[in-house]
């Protein structure tokens, strides 16, 4: 290569892999963004050339005090570059005089230390708030960037056999390569690791007056619904729901051959299984995914059942050919797998085969000891297994992870495991199911928070009352079948439930409530935490609704706190932008728009700015937007009170990168809902307020219609502008953005008009916000909001 093009290759190539970055990842393009990333790479082109070893430790220790004391991505982008000129002075220094295979080992060894090394302090900083695969994907992006930045700037330590480092001689290369490439990352590694097993709950949780463990959900009262449900009813509009199931499997007709007492569903059965067992399924590798642990302990449980009930069925060959499969099961059950380490790394455990998400391996071993069938040479290891510490009802009554729809696997698993250990603590199996009660939207409609799929809670709410005997359980199942039947039409098999039972629904009078939760990881208790908070308007089906999240902790958490789910009134008003498609380049278990993966621009509340390694990492890669994504583990709930005129909650956000946040909810029964949102931060930083609708809609003035009977309204409360943009590519929704006049303050009021009250007039009169519609007038108190 001629020396002159030497220069403009340095400078260009390393920006052309960043760009190339940024288009495979959907990236808009920013001229400033660019920009940045040309200055960035001319002054580290110009400080490895020219300083040598001098301008690194001189920027190095200014950019670290600096960084400390104000957090500034200034500070941070100077860390960088202080960063990564080190590495190139080592790599010169180790590479002078060695072959060039060492020379280039040299040079990818600490290309991968600076780009992973990079990122993963940046993940340090935000408490590891980023999905795990993608921030090894920017780590990796980063070391092929400084590679490139290494090999092509002056003078290039792969050009020369004997590169001389001016004033430096290294005498002792090799016991001093030995101590930096053993000791320190052995001690960096250990470090990363311990945050970030810390990185998923902290140890204390913000309490509140009236919450124990003993009563973790605090209500309102409201009118009990119009509609009733009896109990067999009921049970017949499941079974005909599981009846159209598309999953044609084996637990289907299993489910189906119970409670109908039906001999032909029972030949389905038999065929089905022996069939699956023919096939060796649930045997194999995992992969990414392990759930397939408990479509197995399906097969298990209603093998279980049926032999019971059907005792001629199966022909002894067939038993001892399922036996074999369940066997195999088993073993396979107890094989550690390569996602095993990740899990025994996050958890802190040593890798184990049974899954431990919703406990599902447990479920699986515990229904294999109860029904006699698990490999007998195994047995002692499952039984140790389960043994080892307490789970299921008899440690929590809610999963740790962030989504409705696991919180009802996880019940189905508690359930198994009871049926071998014999514990199902009455208040623990309430308040399991009870959990998912105050949360059912009035019509019964599918919550699907966090997780792209809203399965039903019917089949489990009908499992709860047949082992409580809870009639407002009765009412739930009837009631969310019908949402399902209107929605998607079936339901899947559910455990349990194989008798109709002889009890009438009572409606649910609870009204809007306050709802505290567990936390921690599956093998880990975490301290009692702030969870959600439902305000609704009763449970008619056209009654408003309100869901607004509380956490960002657990295994599959979720970056919603203090943002609000969903409002809703016979649909979604305000709901996430979940799209159900996947990344076909991502790990199975990885690929669904969810958990970490979902940006917090994406869900309805504060965004603030990127500060420190968070921006200038963002700004470097080109990847992310400009907002935060690592919101505090709990909002903390400084007041909740209902009453028969309006039910209000007041929650905090304290110290997110600088900024505090007060939402103040009031939601009147009858009339509109407010929230009233104010923010501060440092003074020469930006926030926003996000608003996701899931339809899309024309922004006239400060108002959008929200489908054909609800529209929103903002009344700034500080100036302020509002912009409506496109939601993820491939939505069809909108996003309203709140952007305040000046930096270091956000001031909104956020007013759902429902119904009759569409077109209300808004006025702020001092310290109350007025709304009026023909006669009807209420008055927000807007002092200490």
């Amino acid at each position: 290569m001629h020396n002159w093009y030497r220069p403009l290759a340095a400078y260009l190539a390393p920006i052309a892999l960043l760009e190339a970055a940024r288009a495979l990842a959907s990236e808009p393009f920013s001229p400033s963004g660019l920009l940045g990333r040309l200055l960035f790479t001319a002054a580290l082109l110009a400080l490895i050339s020219w300083s040598g070893l001098r301008g690194p430790l001189i920027i190095a220790p200014i950019a670290l005090v600096s960084y400390v004391l104000s957090g500034s991505a200034l500070a941070a982008w100077a860390l960088l570059l202080a960063w990564f000129a080190l590495l190139r002075w080592l790599l010169a220094w180790f590479g002078s005089g060695q072959p060039w295979p060492s020379r280039l080992l040299c040079h990818l060894a600490l290309a991968l230390v600076g780009g992973l090394g990079a990122v993963a302090a940046g993940q340090v900083e935000s408490r590891f708030a980023d999905e795990e695969l993608f921030v090894a994907a920017e780590g990796l992006i980063l070391a092929a960037y400084w590679g490139l930045v290494a090999v092509l700037g002056r003078p290039s330590p792969l050009a020369s056999r004997s590169l001389k480092v001016r004033g430096i001689r290294p005498p002792g290369r090799q016991v001093s390569l030995a101590l930096l490439a053993l000791l320190l990352p052995t001690l960096a590694t250990y470090g990363l690791l311990r945050s970030y097993q810390a990185s998923f709950y902290p140890p204390s949780a913000p309490g509140y007056p009236g919450i124990s463990a003993e009563q973790p959900f605090l209500c309102g009262n409201t009118a009990p619904p119009a509609k009733s449900y009896q109990g067999r009813e009921v049970f017949a509009r499941l079974f005909s729901l599981v009846e159209r199931s598309p999953d044609q499997s084996a637990p289907q007709a299993g489910m189906l051959a119970l409670g109908r007492n039906d001999s032909t569903w029972a030949t389905i059965f038999r065929q089905r299984l022996l069939s699956e067992a023919a096939a060796a399924r649930f045997t194999g590798p995992a992969g990414s995914v392990k759930y397939d642990q408990h479509e197995a302990a399906l097969r298990v449980h209603y093998f279980d059942r049926m032999r019971s009930a059907f005792p001629d069925l199966f022909s002894a060959a067939d038993q001892a050919a399922l036996r074999d499969w369940f066997a195999a099961i088993n073993r396979r059950a107890l094989s550690a797998e390569p996602v095993d380490w990740l899990y025994g790394l996050a958890f802190a455990k040593s890798p184990e085969g049974p899954y431990e998400n919703q406990e599902i391996g447990a479920g699986l071993l515990a229904t294999l000891e109860a029904a006699g069938l698990a490999d007998p040479a195994l047995s002692p290891q499952n039984r140790a297994y389960l043994d080892r510490a307490e789970r299921g009802w008899a440690a929590r009554f809610r999963v740790t992870d962030d989504t409705y729809f696991y919180q009802q696997e996880w019940i189905t698993n508690a359930y198994l495991q009871s049926r071998y250990t014999g514990i199902a603590p009455p208040a623990q199996v309430r308040r399991s199911v009870e959990w998912l009660l105050l949360q059912l939207p009035p019509d019964g409609a599918a919550l699907r928070y966090n997780f792209p799929y809203g399965w039903s809670p019917a089949g489990t709410a009908y499992l709860g009352a047949q082992l409580t005997g809870d009639p407002r359980l009765i009412w739930m199942a009837g009631q969310a079948a019908e949402g399902m039947a209107a929605r998607y039409g079936f339901l899947p098999p559910q455990p349990g439930v194989e008798q109709p039972l002889d009890l009438a629904s009572q409606g649910p009078t609870v009204g809007s409530c306050l709802i505290y939760g567990e936390s921690g990881l599956p093998n880990q208790r975490g301290p009692l935490a702030p969870d959600k908070i439902v305000l609704r308007d009763g449970w008619q089906p056209d009654s408003l609704y309100l869901l607004l999240n509380l956490r960002f902790s657990g295994w599959h958490r979720y970056k919603a706190t203090n943002s609000i789910a969903l409002i809703y009134q016979g649909a979604p008003l305000i709901a996430d932008p979940l799209d159900a498609s996947r990344l076909s380049w991502l790990p199975e278990g990885r690929s669904a728009l969810r958990d970490k993966r979902l940006p917090r621009e994406q869900l309805s509340g504060l965004l603030v700015e990127r500060t420190g390694l968070s921006a200038a990492l963002a700004g470097l890669l080109s990847l992310g937007g400009p907002w935060a994504q690592d919101p505090p583990f709990y909002a903390r709930v400084e007041r909740f009170s209902t009453a028969t005129d309006r039910d209000t909650s007041v929650t905090l956000i304290e110290g997110w990168r600088g900024w505090d946040q007060r939402r103040t909810i009031v939601l009147q029964h009858g009339g509109p809902l407010v929230i009233i949102d104010r923010a501060s931060g440092p003074p020469d930083r930006q926030a926003a307020l996000a608003w996701n609708l899931p339809a899309a809609g024309q922004l006239v003035g400060q108002r959008i219609a929200l489908g054909a009977n609800a529209e929103l309204a903002m009344v700034p409360l500080e100036p302020g502008t509002l912009r409506s943009e496109p939601q993820a590519a491939g939505s069809t929704g909108t996003r309203l953005l709140f952007l305040p006049g000046a930096r270091g303050q956000l001031a909104l009021a956020s007013v759902i008009l429902p119904g009759a009250w569409v077109g209300a007039a808004l006025r702020v009169e001092g310290e109350a916000l007025r709304i009026t519609t023909g006669e009807r007038e209420i008055l927000i108190s807007l002092a200490g909001t």
